[in-house]
């Protein structure tokens, strides 16, 4: 039967996809060092770290402070740091650091405006030629902007980012899920995209950009929409699409390290899912679109890359469709989860031979237990993540905010 087939296609993609993109960053990350960056600590410019906060309280002076004990020379460092209307006590936890810590400079907006516009802001009064950008709730390694800044060696490249862990890995399953989770899309997933200096995502947390390149694209983000429909989350991704259609580099440092609070409860992870799904449709398509421009920009495999997620997105919905045609939708998902078992192993096995040969400390003390653990969870988790989460993310694309946060929100654009 023609939807039988069409079943088979689609769980096809979906495997084949799985299967190439672990197996190649792994293989890259053991056997392919000389395609790394060559690094310098001889260029040392003034860096502009911006920063935009939305109810963390403390936690904004400990992000701060950690970025203030960097090992960057202190005269070349400052600190940009925008409330966007907290209802808590961030901002005076901002003129705190303000006080205690030289060049910090602590702002408070008089409307909501979304991380975007802080980040915009910001730039627009800092000094630096490399603008570094981050998220407020995260503790950042000493030598995080050293390391990013050691890597614009290349003159295409425009954007470096750094590698995200976790502070809560052990409070419960989840948690140790999401670390498991992040090292697998900084260590292996993103792989072969830093052969082809052609990272697509560059994370938000800790991303450093040239000035000269943020200024081609500063109107594109502060005017960023899909099909008419403004968009307020995803800036990172979005940022680092621009920068590639502008016919630049983007890379990926291991060595810059921070480390944020994971969700711990199933409903915020949900949150947080559903906040980066609605960015990644706008510029999955927004890549289709693009489709000749980044093939000339990028080439041929790195453009393969970019745009497999697309069809893996549509791949695992018209599965669910043609199953529920055929009246095999629960077969196909038990299908799906064997796939998972049935490759997932070998998956692990080699992740956790990297992580005993890795030079990254953190990596020590992820177990084999918890990575077969969190295989496991995967193979229920990302049917429903990919069809139900995909699904509600398109049809609620204008929905801004911090949603992430659990403290009453403002609207977007509210008086205070």
């Amino acid at each position: 039967m023609l939807i039988d087939s069409l079943m088979i296609i689609y769980i096809s993609i979906i495997t084949t996809y799985y299967i190439l993109v672990n197996a190649t960053g792994l293989a890259i990350n053991l056997y392919c060092k000389r395609f790394d960056v060559k690094r310098t600590e001889d260029y040392q410019p003034m860096v502009s770290v911006v920063m935009s906060c939305f109810n963390e309280g403390e936690t904004v002076y400990n992000t701060i402070k950690s970025m203030r004990h960097s090992d960057y020379p202190v005269d070349k460092l400052e600190i940009l740091a925008f409330d966007d209307c907290s209802q808590d006590d961030s901002f005076d936890w901002m003129l705190k650091a303000q006080q205690d810590f030289p060049h910090v400079i602590a702002r408070k907006n008089k409307i909501n405006q979304g991380k975007a516009h802080n980040v915009l802001a910001a730039v627009s009064i800092s000094q630096g030629e490399v603008i570094v950008s981050i998220d407020s709730d995260c503790i950042f390694d000493p030598k995080a902007i050293k390391e990013l800044v050691s890597c614009f060696t290349e003159p295409k490249i425009a954007a470096v980012g750094g590698r995200v862990g976790v502070r809560n890995a052990n409070v419960n399953w989840l948690t140790r899920f999401q670390t498991i989770a992040y090292a697998l899309s900084f260590l292996v997933i993103k792989s072969p995209e830093k052969i082809f200096r052609k990272i697509q995502c560059l994370s938000g947390p800790l991303v450093a950009i040239r000035r000269d390149c943020f200024n081609e694209i500063k109107e594109e983000i502060a005017n960023r929409n899909f099909l008419g429909i403004k968009i307020t989350n995803g800036e990172d991704r979005a940022l680092t699409q621009m920068l590639l259609l502008k016919g630049y580099d983007t890379y990926l440092n291991i060595d810059a390290l921070c480390y944020t609070t994971v969700p711990v409860s199933l409903a915020q992870y949900t949150k947080q899912q559903l906040r980066w799904r609605r960015s990644a449709i706008g510029q999955y398509f927004q890549a289709a679109i693009s489709l000749p421009k980044m093939i000339v920009n990028s080439g041929i495999l790195s453009t393969l890359f970019s745009i497999m997620p697309i069809f893996v997105l549509l791949a695992w919905n018209m599965l669910v469709i043609t199953s529920w045609l055929a009246g095999k939708v629960i077969f196909t998902m038990m299908a799906i989860v064997l796939c998972h078992f049935a490759f997932g192993p070998c998956i692990v096995l080699a992740f956790y031979y990297y992580t005993r040969q890795s030079k990254q400390w953190d990596l020590k003390n992820i177990s084999l237990f918890d990575l077969l653990f969190c295989r496991l969870l995967a193979a229920f988790w990302y049917p429903v993540s990919t069809i139900v989460i995909t699904l509600f993310a398109i049809f609620t694309l204008d929905d801004g905010g911090w949603v992430t946060r659990e403290s009453a929100e403002l609207p977007l654009n509210a008086e205070t």
